[in-house]
């Protein structure tokens, strides 16, 4: 999934005495982000059965969600300002268990708008717990070894997002059936109530987590000191930066708007006619492929530039998406299915070569590229409207165009036609003054 790559800019400096007691909590942050996160997939498809709603109306469901990215993410870093990393996990996972807990009234009340109130909520503390993660996996150990500590606590996240798929079939789709849609004579409440125990124990259990954080709170000294105001850098100085904020939009908002059709994509007739719980059993295969794409593109970019493996990677994901659009039955069902393999390297490759030559304007370049997750709110959105005005299969046209930018993207970037200028500046002058 679609990771923030946070940088350590919040002003505050943790230190952490006991490495090896908050190495297991920190992963513990990857794999819960990851494992909420991907459950909003098959609540696109349950909300649509539930409330007879069109796919641009399920896509809301994901709108509410990523739109806390956008909103969130610079006053979460101020808050953690104030706080410190583990106060403001603590705060983050407490704000996540509210959330869930207020899908139990939002039941009761059997309103879509309610839902999507307590998707924002749940969005917000995920959030916050985003803008720890990174930092904090960073912190715990010499620098040289930080990249270690991130590529493992990432494998924790990759996990997490293909068991969740797994534990939502079995909670969301086996407990009803299909015919749970109010046009059988179930209405929403009776077709969601579901949902309210498992709502309490995931509550509990993020309840729990937060406790536990409380109590490792003193593991943490936090030095307060004043920050600079966050500037965003000059887009038009910047082209890489400017590019790359937009293919961060792009990549975001296909792989989102992907995962959330493919419960009822792979439900048709013209793929695989699958009931919605084997479909979530699938949707873990796509989420599995970003899992292995993640070591087997580690060990191909150690190899090959970066930049050429992203451009690769873009144009098999942009043809896949094409030839399931184009295709029916196996051929396009596992088309669609195997692009999650090809997305698993492009969030943080784009990510990396969009900050080049940033240098000291690395930080704010590194938010301006997270608000750029706010393609996951809109780009479903357009996809479910292009399948409300067609059908699934010509939607699937919207990520490739997604694709394609990108492919332009990482192409310039490998022929250093695209530059960012602020870095290139600063050597410059280094270089006569000397």
């Amino acid at each position: 999934m679609a990771q923030s790559v946070s940088s350590a800019a919040t002003g505050g400096s943790s230190t952490f005495p006991v490495a090896t007691k908050m190495l297991p909590f920190t992963f513990m942050l990857f794999f819960i982000v990851g494992f909420v996160t991907v459950l909003v997939d098959p609540l696109v498809a349950k909300f649509k059965g539930a409330f007879e709603l069109s796919y641009t109306e399920a896509m809301l469901t994901q709108f509410c969600y990523f739109m806390a990215y956008f909103l969130i993410s610079l006053p979460a870093s101020r808050v953690l300002d104030r706080l410190g990393y583990l106060r403001g996990a603590i705060v983050g996972f407490s704000t996540v268990g509210i959330g869930i807990l207020l899908f139990i009234p939002a039941i009761e009340i059997a309103k879509f708008w309610v839902f999507l109130a307590a998707l924002f909520v749940i969005a917000t503390g995920v959030t916050m717990i985003q803008v720890v993660m990174n930092p904090l996996a960073s912190g715990l150990g010499p620098a040289a070894t930080a990249p270690q500590r991130l590529t493992l606590a990432q494998a924790f996240n990759s996990v997490a997002t293909m068991i969740a798929p797994l534990v939502a079939g079995y909670i969301i789709f086996d407990a009803v059936t299909d015919g749970a849609a109010p046009a059988t004579g179930v209405d929403a409440a009776t077709a969601l109530r579901v949902l309210e125990t498992p709502c309490l124990i995931l509550a509990g259990v993020m309840f729990a987590i937060a406790i536990a954080f409380w109590t490792l709170r003193g593991n943490e000294k936090v030095e307060r000191r004043e920050t600079s105001h966050w500037h965003m850098p000059s887009l038009s100085e910047n082209p890489r930066l400017a590019f790359g904020a937009l293919c961060i939009f792009t990549y975001v908002g296909a792989e989102v708007a992907i995962g959330s059709l493919m419960i009822n994509y792979l439900g048709l007739e013209s793929t695989l006619a699958l009931p919605e719980h084997s479909a979530t059993h699938y949707l873990a295969y796509y989420w599995g492929g970003a899992m292995v794409g993640r070591f087997i593109g580690s060990v191909v970019m150690s190899k090959v530039s970066p930049a050429r493996v992203l451009a690769v990677c873009a144009l098999i994901a942009a043809a896949l998406a094409t030839v399931s659009a184009l295709t029916t039955g196996v051929v396009s069902a596992y088309a669609v299915l195997g692009i999650g393999l090809f997305n698993s390297i492009m969030f943080p490759t784009i990510f990396s070569l969009s900050v080049k030559d940033m240098d000291d304007q690395t930080p704010a370049a590194s938010g301006l590229l997270c608000l750029a997750i706010v393609g996951g709110a809109l780009v479903p959105v357009l996809t479910g409207k292009i399948a409300d005005m067609t059908n699934l299969h010509a939607a699937l046209f919207v990520p490739v165009l997604c694709y394609l930018s990108i492919i332009v993207f990482a192409m310039l970037c490998a022929r250093s036609v695209l530059e960012n200028r602020v870095g290139r500046q600063a050597k410059a002058g280094v270089a006569l003054a000397k």
